[in-house]
């Protein structure tokens, strides 16, 4: 029976390689592949899934490669580095939830990757909370509460019921502190 031998650096590299995650970053929009050039230049692994689709102009039709989620970069990085991206001109902010920033699955990254694989055209549309819709506040001063959205232009107003009074109370809130309550 062979065993393998563990050097120092194959046993550094594997333990560099578990601080590994990965990240959504954010762009300015259309600068997707100008990040993706960039974040390549300084040697940072980086994701742009792009896709396949055919546009149609009057006098002409012509296949593109547009990004399967506009304004959005994957990199996988040190929770330590996680900073030295905002270097690469175009780096808006990393998607976060509660105040932290949001760590993809490898899974989660297949999943991506086989979708871009597919042949046909994809469409991708966030969960959008509507009017109505119960939420729960998932981060900041009113962490835990629940109420229902009232507006959804730009930042969400909830409104959160006080029914000892009678009454309700009306915030203004980012829609990235709020989740649909199921």
């Amino acid at each position: 029976m062979e065993s393998e031998i563990i050097t120092k650096e194959k046993y550094h590299t594997n333990l560099q390689d578990e601080k590994l995650h990965w990240y959504v970053l954010t762009t300015k929009p259309k600068f997707e592949k100008k990040v993706n050039e960039g974040l390549n230049k300084v040697n940072i692994v980086n994701y742009l899934p792009l896709q396949k689709r055919l546009r149609v102009w009057h006098d002409r039709k012509k296949w593109v490669e547009t990004p399967l989620f506009p304004s959005y970069i994957f990199v996988k990085i040190d929770e330590r580095a996680r900073n030295d991206v905002f270097g690469v001109p175009g780096i808006v902010r990393y998607i976060s939830q509660c105040g932290k920033a949001s760590i993809l699955k490898e899974e989660e990254m297949e999943r991506i990757e086989r979708l871009c694989s597919y042949l046909g055209e994809v469409d991708i549309e966030k969960r959008k909370i509507q009017v109505g819709e119960e939420v729960q506040i998932i981060s900041g001063h009113f962490s835990g509460m629940k109420g229902f959205v009232v507006s959804s232009k730009g930042k969400c107003r909830c409104c959160i019921s006080i029914p000892g009074i009678d009454s309700y109370a009306s915030i203004e809130i980012d829609q990235e502190e709020i989740q649909k309550v199921i």
